[in-house]
């Protein structure tokens, strides 16, 4: 349950079956396409192996790219607290030092 939950999940779900989708097509997954089907259920079908062909780079795009976002957003979270803490402390040091100076 805790890989269903994972802000990862959805688009690891889109690169999978991109995945699953072209290596299916590359072992002959499309040869049923060639058997006794009247022409409009092949030309339904043609129709949308052209748009799944055609879509699939967009799809693979899009879930790299939110996947990378994701992964730079939690890692920049864990580098940038430390970095805000050390500036609000040097922050407190300046200020009490310009008062000391008053």
């Amino acid at each position: 349950m805790r890989v269903v939950r994972s802000e990862y999940f959805p688009a690891g779900l889109v690169l999978g079956g991109v995945l699953l989708f072209w290596t299916v097509g590359l072992l002959g997954g499309l040869s049923w396409l060639s058997g006794g089907q009247s022409p409009l259920t092949v030309l339904a079908w043609m129709i949308f192996i052209y748009a799944a062909v055609v879509l699939s780079p967009v799809a693979i795009a899009l879930a790299v790219l939110d996947i990378s976002r994701r992964y730079r957003g939690t890692h920049d979270a864990g580098i940038a607290a430390p970095l805000l803490k050390n500036l609000a402390d040097l922050r407190r040091a300046v200020t009490a030092r310009l008062q000391r100076e008053d």
